[in-house]
Protein backbone atom coordinates (compact mmCIF):
# COMPACT_ATOMS: atom_id res chain seq x y z
CA UNK A 1 0.00 0.00 0.00
CA UNK A 2 1.56 3.08 -1.24
CA UNK A 3 2.21 5.91 1.37
CA UNK A 4 1.53 9.86 0.83
CA UNK A 5 4.28 12.29 0.79
CA UNK A 6 2.15 14.71 2.51
CA UNK A 7 2.73 15.77 6.38
CA UNK A 8 4.04 11.95 7.49
CA UNK A 9 4.11 8.66 5.89
CA UNK A 10 7.05 9.52 3.49
CA UNK A 11 7.73 6.44 0.98
CA UNK A 12 11.61 6.13 1.10
CA UNK A 13 12.11 6.71 -2.66
CA UNK A 14 15.58 7.84 -3.14
CA UNK A 15 19.30 6.24 -3.32
CA UNK A 16 22.60 7.82 -3.37
CA UNK A 17 24.68 8.05 -6.08
CA UNK A 18 27.76 9.46 -6.76
CA UNK A 19 28.39 11.90 -9.80
CA UNK A 20 31.69 13.55 -10.68
CA UNK A 21 29.70 16.29 -12.55
CA UNK A 22 29.66 20.03 -11.40
CA UNK A 23 27.26 23.03 -11.74
CA UNK A 24 23.78 22.97 -10.27
CA UNK A 25 21.04 22.61 -12.59
CA UNK A 26 16.94 23.65 -12.99
CA UNK A 27 15.10 22.07 -15.18
CA UNK A 28 11.26 21.35 -16.16
CA UNK A 29 10.11 18.18 -16.53
CA UNK A 30 6.55 17.53 -18.43
CA UNK A 31 4.25 14.21 -18.17
CA UNK A 32 2.85 13.21 -21.44
CA UNK A 33 0.23 10.12 -22.20
CA UNK A 34 -2.15 8.74 -20.14
CA UNK A 35 -3.95 4.90 -18.86
CA UNK A 36 -5.95 3.53 -17.29
CA UNK A 37 -5.35 1.78 -14.23
CA UNK A 38 -7.33 -1.05 -15.30
CA UNK A 39 -5.35 -1.58 -18.65
CA UNK A 40 -1.88 -0.90 -16.35
CA UNK A 41 -2.84 -3.52 -13.96
CA UNK A 42 -2.97 -6.23 -17.23
CA UNK A 43 0.39 -4.92 -18.82
CA UNK A 44 3.08 -4.54 -16.17
CA UNK A 45 4.04 -6.57 -13.06
CA UNK A 46 2.34 -5.38 -9.77
CA UNK A 47 5.62 -3.70 -8.34
CA UNK A 48 5.82 -1.51 -11.52
CA UNK A 49 3.00 -0.23 -11.03
CA UNK A 50 3.68 3.18 -8.76
CA UNK A 51 5.72 3.77 -11.65
CA UNK A 52 3.08 4.79 -13.91
CA UNK A 53 1.31 7.21 -10.95
CA UNK A 54 1.82 10.50 -13.47
CA UNK A 55 0.43 8.87 -16.18
CA UNK A 56 -2.76 7.95 -14.89
CA UNK A 57 -6.71 8.75 -16.02
CA UNK A 58 -9.12 10.75 -13.79
CA UNK A 59 -5.98 11.42 -10.83
CA UNK A 60 -4.14 14.66 -9.39
CA UNK A 61 -0.96 13.45 -10.11
CA UNK A 62 1.32 16.35 -10.84
CA UNK A 63 2.16 16.96 -14.72
CA UNK A 64 4.64 19.12 -14.58
CA UNK A 65 8.16 19.19 -11.79
CA UNK A 66 10.47 21.60 -11.95
CA UNK A 67 13.88 19.73 -10.93
CA UNK A 68 16.77 21.17 -9.68
CA UNK A 69 20.09 19.18 -9.61
CA UNK A 70 23.86 19.22 -8.27
CA UNK A 71 26.46 16.67 -7.27
CA UNK A 72 25.70 16.53 -3.94
CA UNK A 73 21.63 17.64 -3.47
CA UNK A 74 18.73 17.15 -5.42
CA UNK A 75 15.14 19.30 -5.23
CA UNK A 76 12.35 18.29 -7.19
CA UNK A 77 8.69 20.49 -6.81
CA UNK A 78 5.89 19.41 -8.75
CA UNK A 79 3.16 22.10 -9.59
CA UNK A 80 0.77 20.51 -6.74
CA UNK A 81 2.95 21.92 -4.45
CA UNK A 82 4.82 18.75 -3.09
CA UNK A 83 8.43 19.09 -2.71
CA UNK A 84 10.98 17.12 -1.72
CA UNK A 85 14.93 17.55 -1.06
CA UNK A 86 18.02 15.26 -0.69
CA UNK A 87 21.13 15.45 0.23
CA UNK A 88 23.23 13.13 -0.78
CA UNK A 89 26.28 13.47 1.11
CA UNK A 90 24.41 13.25 4.79
CA UNK A 91 22.11 10.70 3.13
CA UNK A 92 19.17 12.73 4.03
CA UNK A 93 15.72 13.20 2.63
CA UNK A 94 12.98 15.93 3.52
CA UNK A 95 9.69 15.97 2.05
CA UNK A 96 6.52 18.46 2.74
CA UNK A 97 3.55 20.25 0.68
CA UNK A 98 4.04 24.47 0.27
CA UNK A 99 1.91 24.97 3.57
CA UNK A 100 2.79 22.85 5.46
CA UNK A 101 3.87 23.66 8.96
CA UNK A 102 5.62 19.78 9.45
CA UNK A 103 8.48 18.33 7.29
CA UNK A 104 9.52 15.16 7.10
CA UNK A 105 12.84 13.38 7.44
CA UNK A 106 14.34 10.32 6.14
CA UNK A 107 17.09 8.41 5.33
CA UNK A 108 18.08 7.60 1.70
CA UNK A 109 17.50 4.18 0.46
CA UNK A 110 19.59 2.00 -1.51
CA UNK A 111 16.70 0.88 -3.71
CA UNK A 112 17.30 -0.12 -6.80
CA UNK A 113 21.37 -0.35 -7.38
CA UNK A 114 22.52 -0.44 -11.03
CA UNK A 115 24.27 -3.73 -11.78
CA UNK A 116 27.53 -4.49 -13.95
CA UNK A 117 27.06 -7.84 -13.04
CA UNK A 118 23.03 -8.62 -12.67
CA UNK A 119 23.46 -12.61 -12.47
CA UNK A 120 24.05 -11.88 -8.77
CA UNK A 121 20.63 -9.83 -7.31
CA UNK A 122 20.05 -9.23 -4.12
CA UNK A 123 16.53 -7.59 -4.39
CA UNK A 124 14.96 -5.37 -7.52
CA UNK A 125 17.94 -3.67 -9.77
CA UNK A 126 18.74 -2.21 -13.27
CA UNK A 127 19.99 -3.02 -15.72
CA UNK A 128 21.46 -0.10 -18.47
CA UNK A 129 22.44 -1.21 -22.03
CA UNK A 130 23.91 1.57 -23.80
CA UNK A 131 23.09 2.04 -27.69
CA UNK A 132 25.43 3.61 -30.24
CA UNK A 133 22.85 6.45 -30.66
CA UNK A 134 23.16 10.27 -29.60
CA UNK A 135 20.92 13.09 -29.56
CA UNK A 136 21.51 16.17 -28.25
CA UNK A 137 18.73 18.03 -26.44
CA UNK A 138 18.19 21.46 -24.94
CA UNK A 139 21.99 21.73 -26.04
CA UNK A 140 23.44 18.77 -23.99
CA UNK A 141 24.58 15.61 -25.37
CA UNK A 142 22.50 12.79 -24.53
CA UNK A 143 23.06 8.67 -24.73
CA UNK A 144 20.51 7.01 -26.10
CA UNK A 145 20.17 3.37 -23.60
CA UNK A 146 17.61 0.87 -22.24
CA UNK A 147 16.54 0.92 -18.90
CA UNK A 148 15.39 -2.64 -17.34
CA UNK A 149 13.87 -2.46 -13.82
CA UNK A 150 14.20 -5.54 -12.34
CA UNK A 151 12.32 -7.44 -9.31
CA UNK A 152 13.82 -10.87 -9.95
CA UNK A 153 11.11 -12.43 -8.87
CA UNK A 154 7.82 -10.59 -9.91
CA UNK A 155 9.38 -9.13 -13.27
CA UNK A 156 10.85 -6.16 -15.13
CA UNK A 157 9.45 -3.24 -17.22
CA UNK A 158 11.79 -1.55 -19.30
CA UNK A 159 11.81 1.71 -21.10
CA UNK A 160 13.82 3.65 -23.65
CA UNK A 161 15.81 6.72 -22.03
CA UNK A 162 18.05 9.29 -23.31
CA UNK A 163 20.17 10.62 -20.45
CA UNK A 164 23.35 13.26 -20.12
CA UNK A 165 26.73 11.86 -18.51
CA UNK A 166 27.75 15.73 -18.20
CA UNK A 167 24.84 16.43 -15.73
CA UNK A 168 23.70 15.32 -12.15
CA UNK A 169 21.60 12.70 -11.92
CA UNK A 170 17.97 13.25 -10.06
CA UNK A 171 14.94 11.35 -9.36
CA UNK A 172 10.99 11.59 -9.51
CA UNK A 173 9.01 10.24 -6.87
CA UNK A 174 7.27 7.99 -9.04
CA UNK A 175 10.59 6.85 -10.68
CA UNK A 176 12.67 6.90 -8.00
CA UNK A 177 15.46 4.42 -9.82
CA UNK A 178 16.57 7.47 -12.03
CA UNK A 179 18.82 8.25 -8.98
CA UNK A 180 20.92 5.68 -9.98
CA UNK A 181 21.52 6.33 -14.00
CA UNK A 182 24.93 7.74 -14.61
CA UNK A 183 23.15 11.27 -15.60
CA UNK A 184 20.07 13.13 -15.64
CA UNK A 185 17.39 11.30 -17.65
CA UNK A 186 16.22 14.43 -20.29
CA UNK A 187 13.60 12.01 -21.64
CA UNK A 188 11.97 8.81 -21.40
CA UNK A 189 9.73 6.35 -23.45
CA UNK A 190 7.75 3.75 -21.59
CA UNK A 191 8.83 0.18 -23.52
CA UNK A 192 5.27 -1.34 -23.04
CA UNK A 193 2.97 1.95 -23.10
CA UNK A 194 4.77 3.95 -26.25
CA UNK A 195 2.38 6.65 -25.58
CA UNK A 196 4.04 7.62 -21.89
CA UNK A 197 6.76 8.89 -21.27
CA UNK A 198 8.67 12.76 -20.32
CA UNK A 199 11.22 15.23 -21.42
CA UNK A 200 12.99 17.73 -19.89
CA UNK A 201 12.91 21.07 -21.24
CA UNK A 202 14.04 25.08 -19.76
CA UNK A 203 17.40 23.24 -19.05
CA UNK A 204 19.42 26.45 -17.10
CA UNK A 205 22.40 26.35 -15.35
CA UNK A 206 22.52 27.96 -11.68
CA UNK A 207 25.17 29.47 -9.48
CA UNK A 208 22.95 29.71 -6.18
CA UNK A 209 22.53 26.70 -3.60
CA UNK A 210 19.49 28.88 -1.91
CA UNK A 211 17.08 26.44 -3.55
CA UNK A 212 18.49 23.73 -1.03
CA UNK A 213 17.22 25.22 1.41
CA UNK A 214 14.70 24.15 3.58
CA UNK A 215 11.77 26.48 4.70
CA UNK A 216 11.65 28.38 8.08
CA UNK A 217 9.86 27.98 11.50
CA UNK A 218 8.20 24.23 10.87
CA UNK A 219 8.51 20.94 12.80
CA UNK A 220 10.71 17.99 11.32
CA UNK A 221 9.18 14.83 11.95
CA UNK A 222 12.06 11.75 11.80
CA UNK A 223 10.65 8.90 10.19
CA UNK A 224 13.45 6.97 10.11
CA UNK A 225 13.99 4.36 12.83
CA UNK A 226 17.75 5.33 13.57
CA UNK A 227 16.71 8.72 14.90
CA UNK A 228 14.19 6.88 16.97
CA UNK A 229 11.09 7.06 15.35
CA UNK A 230 8.74 5.07 12.87
CA UNK A 231 6.20 4.90 11.45
CA UNK A 232 3.49 2.73 14.52
CA UNK A 233 4.08 5.87 16.05
CA UNK A 234 1.08 7.08 16.89
CA UNK A 235 2.71 10.15 18.12
CA UNK A 236 3.03 11.13 14.00
CA UNK A 237 -0.57 11.67 13.90
CA UNK A 238 -0.89 13.36 17.19
CA UNK A 239 1.70 16.00 16.40
CA UNK A 240 -0.38 16.67 13.26
CA UNK A 241 -3.57 16.89 14.04
CA UNK A 242 -4.65 17.28 18.05
CA UNK A 243 -7.87 15.69 18.76
CA UNK A 244 -9.93 16.69 21.84
CA UNK A 245 -9.45 15.27 25.00
CA UNK A 246 -10.08 12.36 25.38
CA UNK A 247 -9.58 11.02 22.04
CA UNK A 248 -6.18 10.02 20.95
CA UNK A 249 -4.65 8.45 17.94
CA UNK A 250 -3.61 5.16 18.47
CA UNK A 251 -1.45 2.22 15.77
CA UNK A 252 -2.11 -1.43 15.00
CA UNK A 253 -0.84 -3.88 12.82
CA UNK A 254 -2.69 -5.15 9.78
CA UNK A 255 -1.44 -8.11 8.32
CA UNK A 256 -4.10 -7.68 5.42
CA UNK A 257 -1.83 -5.14 4.37
CA UNK A 258 1.29 -6.61 4.78
CA UNK A 259 1.87 -5.80 8.63
CA UNK A 260 1.91 -2.19 7.86
CA UNK A 261 0.71 0.39 10.91
CA UNK A 262 -3.04 2.03 10.28
CA UNK A 263 -3.88 4.17 12.66
CA UNK A 264 -7.62 5.80 14.62
CA UNK A 265 -8.94 6.82 17.14
CA UNK A 266 -9.90 5.76 20.99
CA UNK A 267 -10.78 7.08 24.66
CA UNK A 268 -8.66 7.27 27.21
CA UNK A 269 -10.72 4.01 28.88
CA UNK A 270 -9.56 2.58 25.61
CA UNK A 271 -13.09 2.24 23.88
CA UNK A 272 -12.50 2.68 19.92
CA UNK A 273 -14.62 5.67 18.39
CA UNK A 274 -12.72 5.09 14.84
CA UNK A 275 -10.92 1.85 14.26
CA UNK A 276 -7.69 1.69 12.67
CA UNK A 277 -8.26 2.57 9.61
CA UNK A 278 -6.46 5.32 8.33
CA UNK A 279 -2.67 5.50 7.01
CA UNK A 280 -1.94 9.19 5.74
CA UNK A 281 -3.62 12.91 7.60
CA UNK A 282 -2.70 16.30 5.51
CA UNK A 283 -4.13 19.23 8.50
CA UNK A 284 -6.81 21.60 6.60
CA UNK A 285 -6.34 23.96 10.17
CA UNK A 286 -7.19 23.46 13.90
CA UNK A 287 -10.05 21.95 13.87
CA UNK A 288 -9.86 19.81 10.26
CA UNK A 289 -7.74 17.48 8.93
CA UNK A 290 -7.97 15.13 5.77
CA UNK A 291 -7.25 11.28 5.84
CA UNK A 292 -6.81 8.80 3.81
CA UNK A 293 -7.78 5.13 4.73
CA UNK A 294 -6.86 1.26 3.37
CA UNK A 295 -9.01 1.68 0.50
CA UNK A 296 -6.85 4.81 -0.83
CA UNK A 297 -10.42 6.65 0.05
CA UNK A 298 -9.87 10.23 1.70
CA UNK A 299 -12.19 11.44 4.81
CA UNK A 300 -12.64 15.32 6.11
CA UNK A 301 -12.56 15.13 10.02
CA UNK A 302 -12.81 17.23 12.47
CA UNK A 303 -10.95 17.07 15.90
CA UNK A 304 -13.74 14.79 17.94
CA UNK A 305 -13.18 12.43 14.74
CA UNK A 306 -15.76 12.70 12.98
CA UNK A 307 -16.36 12.53 9.19
CA UNK A 308 -17.84 15.21 7.33
CA UNK A 309 -18.26 13.87 4.31
CA UNK A 310 -20.29 10.54 4.21
CA UNK A 311 -18.98 9.47 0.74
CA UNK A 312 -14.96 8.34 0.26
CA UNK A 313 -13.70 10.79 -2.07
CA UNK A 314 -11.09 9.25 -4.55
CA UNK A 315 -9.33 12.72 -4.51
CA UNK A 316 -9.24 15.25 -1.63
CA UNK A 317 -6.35 17.58 -1.22
CA UNK A 318 -6.50 21.91 0.35
CA UNK A 319 -6.42 24.47 -1.50
CA UNK A 320 -6.48 26.98 1.46
CA UNK A 321 -7.29 26.46 4.94
CA UNK A 322 -11.07 25.92 4.62
CA UNK A 323 -11.31 24.76 0.89
CA UNK A 324 -10.38 21.68 -0.75
CA UNK A 325 -10.63 19.75 -4.47
CA UNK A 326 -12.50 16.63 -4.21
CA UNK A 327 -13.58 13.84 -6.80
CA UNK A 328 -15.90 11.02 -7.29
CA UNK A 329 -15.92 8.95 -10.04
CA UNK A 330 -13.97 11.32 -12.21
CA UNK A 331 -15.87 13.87 -11.22
CA UNK A 332 -14.17 17.08 -9.78
CA UNK A 333 -15.49 19.75 -7.50
CA UNK A 334 -14.76 22.16 -4.35
CA UNK A 335 -15.68 21.39 -1.13
CA UNK A 336 -15.40 23.58 1.93
CA UNK A 337 -14.39 22.21 5.31
CA UNK A 338 -18.24 22.03 6.93
CA UNK A 339 -18.95 19.28 3.46
CA UNK A 340 -20.71 22.08 1.65
CA UNK A 341 -20.12 21.23 -2.39
CA UNK A 342 -19.41 24.58 -3.38
CA UNK A 343 -19.21 23.35 -7.18
CA UNK A 344 -18.94 20.07 -8.75
CA UNK A 345 -19.42 17.72 -11.57
CA UNK A 346 -16.43 19.31 -13.85
CA UNK A 347 -14.01 17.06 -15.61
CA UNK A 348 -10.78 17.88 -13.95
CA UNK A 349 -9.50 20.52 -11.79
CA UNK A 350 -6.02 21.25 -11.00
CA UNK A 351 -3.51 24.23 -9.47
CA UNK A 352 -2.67 27.13 -12.06
CA UNK A 353 -1.28 30.47 -10.62
CA UNK A 354 -2.05 32.88 -7.57
CA UNK A 355 -5.10 32.04 -6.02
CA UNK A 356 -6.38 30.08 -9.80
CA UNK A 357 -7.09 26.66 -10.02
CA UNK A 358 -7.71 25.49 -13.93
CA UNK A 359 -11.09 23.23 -14.59
CA UNK A 360 -12.09 21.29 -17.65
CA UNK A 361 -15.33 20.90 -19.31
CA UNK A 362 -16.24 19.79 -22.75
CA UNK A 363 -12.97 19.51 -23.43
CA UNK A 364 -12.37 23.35 -22.71
CA UNK A 365 -10.66 25.28 -20.04
CA UNK A 366 -11.35 27.41 -17.74
CA UNK A 367 -10.37 29.18 -14.29
CA UNK A 368 -11.92 28.84 -10.90
CA UNK A 369 -11.31 30.93 -7.73
CA UNK A 370 -10.63 28.72 -4.63
CA UNK A 371 -14.39 29.46 -3.51
CA UNK A 372 -15.41 27.44 -6.45
CA UNK A 373 -16.65 30.92 -8.88
CA UNK A 374 -15.90 30.42 -12.17
CA UNK A 375 -13.79 33.46 -13.00
CA UNK A 376 -13.33 32.54 -16.52
CA UNK A 377 -15.84 30.22 -18.90
CA UNK A 378 -14.40 27.08 -20.04
CA UNK A 379 -13.42 28.65 -23.76
CA UNK A 380 -9.92 27.82 -24.11
CA UNK A 381 -8.35 25.61 -25.97
CA UNK A 382 -5.48 25.09 -24.00
CA UNK A 383 -3.86 27.56 -21.14
CA UNK A 384 -0.57 26.76 -19.36
CA UNK A 385 2.03 28.58 -17.50
CA UNK A 386 6.27 28.51 -18.80
CA UNK A 387 9.18 29.31 -16.70
CA UNK A 388 9.05 32.94 -16.14
CA UNK A 389 5.60 32.97 -15.13
CA UNK A 390 4.16 34.15 -18.54
CA UNK A 391 0.66 32.65 -19.13
CA UNK A 392 0.75 30.68 -22.34
CA UNK A 393 -2.97 30.70 -23.84
CA UNK A 394 -4.92 29.27 -27.22
CA UNK A 395 -7.93 30.44 -28.10
CA UNK A 396 -9.07 29.19 -31.42
CA UNK A 397 -11.25 32.54 -31.01
CA UNK A 398 -8.25 34.80 -31.41
CA UNK A 399 -5.51 32.30 -33.56
CA UNK A 400 -4.67 28.69 -33.63
CA UNK A 401 -1.55 29.79 -32.32
CA UNK A 402 -0.57 29.96 -28.55
CA UNK A 403 -0.21 33.66 -27.56
CA UNK A 404 2.05 34.58 -24.59
CA UNK A 405 0.61 37.16 -21.77
CA UNK A 406 2.52 38.38 -18.84
CA UNK A 407 0.11 37.93 -15.98
CA UNK A 408 -0.89 41.53 -15.72
CA UNK A 409 -2.19 41.19 -19.05
CA UNK A 410 -3.56 38.10 -19.37
CA UNK A 411 -5.70 39.21 -16.26
CA UNK A 412 -6.91 42.31 -18.30
CA UNK A 413 -7.69 40.95 -21.10
CA UNK A 414 -9.41 37.38 -19.59
CA UNK A 415 -10.53 37.97 -16.42
CA UNK A 416 -10.95 41.84 -16.20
Amino acid sequence: MKKLVHVVFLTILLSHSATAQDNLWQMKLSFKGQIAVEELEKSVPEFALDFYEPFLKGGTTAQEVTIFTSPTKIKSVDNLGHVLIADRTKKQEYSFTKGDDLLSQDVLSSDYPLLKNPTDPKDAYLILENGSEKETINGVSCIKALLKVVDPYLGEVAMTIWYAPDLPSYYLSSLPFLINVPGAVLKLNDQVHNSLGFEVSALTKLSDLKEFELPHEVKIVKLSENEGSNLDDASVFQDAFELKAPLKWFSQQNAAYGDEHLFGVKKADGTIVEPANFYSIDVLNKQRAIVSDSSSLFWIIDDEAKKINHVGFEVLYAVNDENMVYAIEDRYGIINASGVSLIGGLSNISNFVGSYLLFSENNKQGLLDFNGKIVLKPTLDFIDTDEQGNILVKDLKISSEVQQYSLPDFHEKYLK
